[in-house]
């Protein structure tokens, strides 16, 4: 035990000491930041700039209208919408559309709306412009377009548009989660989706991290041959658990600055409102200590399988083909979260949320959509131990063979000797 503590503390301090540890540690909540905070910011420092429409009614008396409903505002207090109407027919309306286009490619004007005559009959018309990436802009310039024309049909018929607008606004439906003992969660599929995917990307990318970076320091000893003066003073047993305890350490060090970090931007967080204050606001202490506990569980499980790997290999790109089947199932659970937000409890979430190999990422996934029975996170706590120490031992017994192997890369035939023998 006290040599393999020598192990862990090697190992921790050489990967903590390094600048590359510092950087990728400042870097990921960096990165994290800008990819939840960078948009909401964006958008709210980004002055919105005004549209200039031109519009073509050839039904008559569509653009008096539009241009009533169409009277938004930006933040100065100056009209989003610059309208201009141009008089034409249908035979001119080609001639028309060739001089409207050059007016849009020297960014004249944003666009032109052309009406045609038979709107209220066949509800359709077309916008021409550049930047037709502006969705926010289109689907307003749509909703006006359609709410003049729904109340002209109806004033046809001698229906009052305000009247029907009042007794067909919708219904907003909001979103309270049933938690413990009754207990009331604002929530809904924002936040749900955006902490579920946060997470779990962080769990698989330093899961998948960390096993690797077990797997190249011993392929780098093993070809250094510092390993065979390592194994003159220590059991293979020793060394094996030393690396996997100590490159974990490292990576919980690196989710304590993490969470410190996330403490400020979480703060920040419930100073901008919408869909990033909700993401804030309902994080836990609990979510916090199921994700740690998760990652530990994965990372052990997936790093012994790893070290083995690595033990029976010569060079990175050995060890690239053999752990395919590994990462493959890693990828799997990062597929699967819109089945699994949908439906947490179902028969399907349940049983792949047992499976060692996916049990890190999915049952946590599960814990923070909706929290599933007590006896199956415990259930899931036991097979994964289980498993890590059924994993262990495999990992052992081809790491004391294989690690001091050279040359040709063993085929299955020959690791399942290896197996028997020790």
């Amino acid at each position: 035990m006290k040599k393999m503590l020598i192990v862990v503390r090697r190992e921790y301090l050489d990967r903590v000491k390094k600048k590359s540890f510092l950087i990728g540690t400042i870097l990921g909540p960096v990165f994290m930041g800008l990819l939840i905070f960078a948009p909401a910011l964006l958008f709210k420092l980004s002055p919105e700039p005004q549209t200039t429409v031109t519009v073509i009614d050839l039904a008559g008396d569509v653009y008096a209208q539009m241009e009533t409903s169409l009277a938004d505002t930006i933040d100065d207090g100056t009209p989003k919408f610059i309208l201009r109407e141009v008089e034409a027919d249908v035979t001119g309306l080609e001639e028309l559309k060739r001089v409207l286009n050059l007016e849009v490619e020297n960014d004249a004007i944003d666009g032109y709306l052309v009406i045609p005559a038979d709107i209220l009959d066949e509800g359709k018309a077309v916008f021409y412009g550049k930047r037709i990436g502006d969705i926010k802009t289109l689907e307003r310039i749509e909703r006006a377009l359609s709410n003049v024309v729904i109340g002209m049909r109806l004033s046809s018929r001698g229906i009052d548009y305000g009247e029907v607008k009042g007794l067909v606004e919708n219904v907003e439906l909001e979103t309270m989660q049933i938690t413990d003992k009754g207990a009331e969660k604002r929530g809904g599929f924002d936040f749900i989706f955006m902490s579920s995917f946060l997470f779990i990307m962080m769990l698989y990318m330093t899961i998948l991290m960390w096993g690797v970076a077990v797997q190249r320091s011993i392929i780098e000893e093993k070809n250094n041959r510092v390993i065979e003066v390592l194994l003159s003073s220590l059991r293979p047993e020793d060394l094996l658990f030393g690396k996997i305890f100590g490159v974990g350490a490292v990576g919980l060090t690196q989710y304590a600055i993490w969470g410190l970090v996330g403490s400020i931007m979480t703060a920040y967080g419930l100073t901008m409102g919408g869909p990033v204050a909700e993401l804030a606001a309902n994080l836990s202490f609990t979510t916090l200590g199921f994700f740690i506990l998760y990652y530990v569980l994965g990372f052990l499980f997936y790093a012994t399988m790893f070290a083995g790997i690595g033990s029976v290999c010569n060079t990175d790109q050995e060890a690239q083909q053999m752990q395919t089947p590994i990462v493959l199932c890693l990828v799997f659970t990062i597929l699967v979260p819109m089945m699994i937000i949908q439906r947490p409890d179902s028969i399907f979430a349940t049983a792949i949320s047992l499976i060692p190999l996916f049990t890190p990422i999915v049952m946590f996934m599960r814990i923070n959509v909706l929290m599933p029975p007590a006896w199956q996170i415990a259930l899931s706590v036991v097979i994964m131990i289980f498993s890590i120490w059924f994993a262990g031992k495999l990992s052992a017994r081809i790491f004391r063979t294989g690690i001091l192997m050279y040359g040709k890369k063993p085929d299955a035939r020959e690791i399942l000797k290896w197996l028997r023998r020790a």
